[in-house]
């Protein structure tokens, strides 16, 4: 190791490691103990130079109260995922945010960031990091990635990747998580002030299931019901050419066309009565409908019933509307007619001539919305049979239902009711914006 010429002063000393002819410096900072760094260059008036540059932040990181030498957003972050395995043994954290969170911090905060001085993060990284999440894998590094590997009771299992922006959701849910991690990196002394992490999420369009105003559905279920009716009777039926030109109008419905449309409009009138999911109403059989067969025969009055149901990984019982029970005789009328018998427990409600499980209506159901003009809402968003569900939701809240019952009945939180079906027009509630008290 060989000294300097002449140093000005014994902030810092100049060396030569044995066999290196480049210089290096070190000194010591009060608490932080003696730092070491290649100034890469074997030129003595430019390492005294680079020394001095060297010093001069250190010594202002430590009067600020950082450490004297920066540390790269990727040490940092290491050492934060180091963190969260302490806690999460020690049951501070939940087991899953020690399989999430790193995930996230390493593809993304690392992936962006990576050896750029922790301390040196701006608000305008910030903005761009962002913009280069929302793209990652329709433009940045994921468009290339072709699956993701994770592991679930000790599997290593793979899913596809979705090509799509991440959700509003998950877009605040990691802004979280970087913003935990700047602000221990700040405790950690690694810099001042973490950045304001304000980033202001896209909100995406408005993307509410679309529901159909009272007036709406009335209109459906007309045009539902009239559609059951022979051509003959109205004129409406559909032109007919021959391959020898003859022309004719359908007269009358065959039977089978009759049967679906009669099967949809149960379809339509249980849903709305109801609000139950399709997938909901699909997986239904005759021995979730309890209390069916014991009222049988007797007035609707005096008849009730309630709905095991199961769909979308959750599961409870639902308690329609009675105005659903004679849409029950319906397809229960259907199945002895195709059949030639009565259904067990098994047998599913919304059955094919075959007895067979519906798995769908959408077609049809889409027909009908055609027919009745009704396709899309005021927005332009094209209705689905989910629309059925909202219709019943509104229904309820518009006419005074309590949110929490509502929402236990649909078997969905309050928040999601918020979120997508709350959106009750306020004619429609005019009466409950104008209590008394304006008048005492």
């Amino acid at each position: 190791m060989r000294p300097p010429g002449n140093v000005p002063d014994e902030r810092f000393q100049l060396f030569q490691r044995k066999g290196s002819a480049k210089w290096q410096i070190r000194f010591s900072i009060r608490g932080q103990g003696q730092l070491k760094r290649s100034l890469d260059t074997d030129d003595l008036r430019e390492a005294q130079r680079r020394a001095e540059a060297i010093w001069y932040e250190a010594t202002y990181r430590a009067q600020q109260g950082l450490t004297a030498r920066a540390h790269t957003f990727e040490s940092v972050a290491e050492e934060y995922i180091a963190q969260i395995l302490r806690e999460v043994e020690r049951g501070e954290r939940r087991a899953d945010q020690g399989k999430s969170e790193p995930a996230v911090i390493r593809r993304y905060f690392v992936g962006y960031f990576g050896q750029k001085p922790v301390d040196a993060v701006s608000e305008a990284d910030l903005e761009r990091y962002a913009e280069w999440r929302r793209t990652y894998w329709t433009e940045g590094p994921g468009k290339l990635v072709t699956h993701i590997e994770y592991e679930r009771g000790g599997h290593r299992l793979r899913r596809p990747v979705r090509r799509s922006a991440p959700s509003l959701s998950r877009q605040r849910g990691e802004l979280v998580v970087l913003r935990q991690l700047l602000r221990w990196a700040s405790r950690q002394g690694y810099l001042k002030t973490p950045p304001e992490v304000t980033i202001k999420a896209r909100r995406t369009p408005d993307n509410r299931r679309p529901s159909f105003e009272p007036h709406e559905f009335a209109h459906l279920q007309n045009v539902s019901l009239g559609r059951l009716v022979d051509p003959i009777m109205d004129g409406s039926g559909a032109m007919v050419e021959a391959s020898d030109k003859r022309r004719w109008r359908i007269k009358r419905l065959d039977d089978h066309t009759r049967r679906d449309r009669t099967l949809l409009h149960a379809y339509v009138m249980i849903g709305a009565f109801s609000g139950l999911r399709p997938t909901e109403m699909y997986n239904l059989t005759w021995g979730d409908v309890l209390g069916y067969r014991a009222g049988r025969g007797k007035p609707v009055d005096q008849r009730d019933i309630r709905l095991q149901v199961r769909g979308k990984g959750k599961s409870g019982k639902a308690i329609p509307q009675k105005a659903a029970i004679l849409w029950f005789d319906t397809l229960w009328m259907l199945f002895e007619r195709s059949m030639g018998r009565e259904p067990v427990d098994t047998d599913p409600v919304f059955a094919s001539e075959q007895g067979k499980r519906i798995t769908s209506v959408a077609n049809g159901f889409t027909e009908l919305l055609k027919a009745a003009g009704l396709e899309r809402d005021h927005r332009g968003i094209k209705r689905t049979p989910y629309s059925l569900r909202h219709f019943y939701i509104s229904e309820q809240l518009a006419n005074g239902s309590e949110v929490l019952d509502v929402a236990r009945n649909c078997r969905t939180s309050l928040a999601m009711i918020d979120k997508h079906y709350g959106q009750v027009r306020l004619e429609r509630v005019v009466d409950r914006l104008r209590p008394d008290w304006t008048r005492r």
